[in-house]
């Protein structure tokens, strides 16, 4: 019986263990089952994954090889995934110019694990089966198992996009070459407007001078006012133009800070008091003794084009032109200029739009008041190129107040160069050259100074004015800018680069490239003064004047300490030498001259170093030494030159240039 009892237990518990094994089989096929489904998703979805992607994706091993070719990779490059598998990449994809550098770079990766375009996204040419290339993104990780890295290209074709970029960047060479074709014809065409206009204003001008009756008088004057007026609108759509293409440009000079209101009143005061208006000038006391820098040129545009609005909308009453200053920073005073009117005033609905290209708040056809509607337009971008503001108030029926902000840095009056002084002048003893191709233009100066002058001589051209400035003297030249043969820019700076003793002679310069002209360029070339054309006698008076009726308050060459090298020439080396001196010095202002323009005076330390020993060997000791005291106040830790010192400087480096003929003839007697 136990032996019966033990023979079930054993075959209970055999079962049983048998049972469980089966339970624990049959669970672990399960499981097994579930993650071979498992894997299977994840491995549809990633291969859905990579089906769907724009990259091309590439598997190549360590040797180059192609391990697995994505369908987009099929799309992008032609090959079918079964036909390259085993195949060098390089020779599949590779451009042949770029298959020794991609080889050296495996090559290297091997050996030393490490690249230079893992992790990186590169443009670069890839081909296609039929051998055609394609701009490409590449990008390639890398991935390291048990049998080896791997390595994995995602490779994007952007040749579409390059084209596009490509058709952009010529779009956008297109349209500035059409913006700088436009400026140019603009620039042609004011000159070939602007020099007939010339003949016309003065012919009229020369008119107005002759016995005429009261209607001829009438006529003259209305083709003076209509002349006038065509000349606004041209130079409106000049400075318009100018805006547009980004040409426009700021000149700094120090000016007294009342002094911007001046020249706009005398300008309009004849044509207020025609008008019956009254013009009050209100000025704060304390800008009598303040002094600023800016391009006051642009501010007098801005504020001359407010009054012509002011004195074209206002028929009874008064303007009223206010001048202030504001505290900006401790180096900058905020002037705030303004012009108020008594006139028809300005819907409200239009002020917001007052200042965009061709506005007129007065729109009908029958509109009362010309203009190019360009003025304000100009002005605004005049105002954001000086870093201000400005803006309108105004009530209708009862007047407007147009004003403008603008920071600017303070200056020193010393900075206003009060070198020269004016003096009573005549022009009855002076001899001027005049270069100027165009007939009528110089039937017209001829007219104006022929009999208020010496002796008048007219040429041309530039290279007839060399000529005859190396055959006589001169007092003064009257330069046209635009010459055939040689123009009149050539033509100044081959003068002041010579040697000869007309090389200083003052130059006016007549252009009709109106607001075009780069005023600062045409004086780097060595103009004195600039006249635009169209130009009435009293511009060129005034021009003259400005430059022929002053006299330097300069040293002569007896008060002028010179010698030393000087002293030891013999009188056949004293030319050369003299020469490159003058050569020399004339450099040296120039470069300081440019620094204290500029501002940059770090700059002073070269031109300082130099004219300290120069001024020492030729014995010029009163020079040497302030240019050694300039050199050491730049190169200290301030950085900041005496201002007073630097434009006495300036002014003894110009006593010596004119003297220095006188200086050298000494130094011969000497020696």
């Amino acid at each position: 019986m136990g032996t019966y009892l033990v023979g079930i237990s054993a075959a209970a518990f055999s079962f049983c263990l048998g049972y469980g094994f089966r339970r624990l089989s049959l669970k672990w096929e399960d499981q097994a089952k579930k993650a071979e489904q498992q894997a299977q998703l994840h491995a549809a979805q990633l291969q859905a994954t990579v089906s769907a992607s724009l990259d091309g994706i590439i598997v190549i091993d360590a040797d180059g090889n192609v391990v697995d070719f994505s369908e987009s990779a099929e799309r992008i490059f032609g090959y079918k995934r079964d036909d390259i598998l085993g195949l060098l990449m390089a020779d599949l994809i590779v451009p042949e110019r770029y298959r020794d550098a991609h080889n050296g770079g495996m090559k290297r990766m091997r050996e030393t694990g490490l690249s230079k375009i893992l992790g990186q996204r590169i443009e670069i040419e890839a081909m296609r089966a039929d051998g055609s290339e394609f701009m490409s993104e590449l990008a390639i990780s890398r991935s390291s198992s048990e049998n080896g890295d791997i390595f994995i290209a995602y490779i994007r074709d952007i040749s579409e996009r390059i084209a596009a970029q490509k058709d952009l960047v010529a779009a956008k060479d297109a349209a500035e070459a059409a913006n700088e074709a436009k400026s140019r014809f603009l620039a042609t065409m004011s000159h070939e407007i602007r020099t007939p206009f010339n003949a016309v204003l003065g012919i009229l001008d020369i008119l107005g001078d002759t016995e005429l009756n009261k209607e001829q008088r009438h006529l003259v004057k209305t083709a003076e006012s209509s002349s006038v007026a065509l000349l606004r609108v041209i130079n409106d759509v000049l400075d318009y133009a100018r805006m547009s293409s980004g040409q426009a440009s700021l000149v700094s000079y120090p000016f007294r800070a009342n002094a911007v209101f001046d020249d706009v009143v005398q300008l309009f005061k004849s044509q207020a008091d025609d008008k019956g208006l009254k013009i009050d000038l209100v000025i704060e006391e304390a800008n009598d003794d303040v002094y600023l820098e800016g391009d006051i040129g642009r501010i007098r545009q801005i504020l001359l084009n407010f009054v012509s609005n002011a004195l074209k909308f206002t028929d009874k009453g008064s303007l009223t032109l206010k001048v202030g200053l504001a505290h900006h920073s401790d180096t900058e005073r905020r002037l705030k200029c303004s012009v108020t009117d008594t006139g028809i005033g300005i819907n409200q609905s239009h002020i917001k739009n007052l200042f965009d290209e061709f506005f007129m708040a007065d729109d009908s056809e029958t509109r009362e008041y010309d203009g190019t509607g360009l003025g304000l337009t100009i002005s605004k971008g005049l105002a954001d190129l000086m870093g201000g503001e400005l803006g309108c108030e105004s009530e209708q029926g009862k007047g407007s107040t147009f004003w403008l902000s603008v920071p600017l840095p303070i200056a020193l009056a010393s900075a206003i160069n009060d070198r020269y002084e004016k003096k009573e002048f005549s022009m009855e003893n002076c001899r001027i050259l005049v270069a100027e191709d165009n007939v009528t233009n110089q039937m017209v100066i001829r007219h104006i100074l022929e009999n208020r002058c010496a002796e008048l001589t007219v040429v041309d051209n530039g290279a007839e004015a060399l000529v005859r400035l190396e055959q006589q003297e001169f007092d003064l030249v009257l330069m046209d800018i635009f010459m055939p043969k040689m123009n009149g820019k050539e033509a100044t700076r081959i003068i002041r680069a010579s040697n000869n003793p007309h090389r200083d002679i003052p130059i006016i310069a007549l252009t009709a490239m109106g607001s075009f002209q780069d005023l600062d360029a045409l004086r780097d070339d060595g103009v004195d003064e600039v006249v635009t054309k169209p130009f009435k006698k009293e511009d060129l008076f005034a021009a003259i004047s400005s430059l022929l009726g002053r006299s330097r308050q300069s040293l002569n060459s007896a008060n002028l300490e010179f010698g030393g090298f000087a002293n030891q020439l013999d009188a056949d080396d004293i030319p050369v030498f003299q020469n490159q001196l003058r050569a020399d010095l004339q450099d040296i202002r120039r470069l300081y001259v440019k620094a204290v323009k500029e501002k940059a005076w770090e700059s002073l330390a070269r031109p300082s170093h130099t004219l300290k020993g120069l001024a020492g060997t030729y014995g010029m000791s009163d020079l040497s030494k302030m240019a050694e005291q300039i050199h050491e106040q730049v190169t200290s830790d301030e950085g900041l030159p005496d201002t007073d010192l630097t434009q006495k400087t300036i002014e003894m480096l110009s006593d010596y240039i004119d003297n220095l003929d006188g200086l050298f003839e000494r130094a011969k007697h000497a020696a």
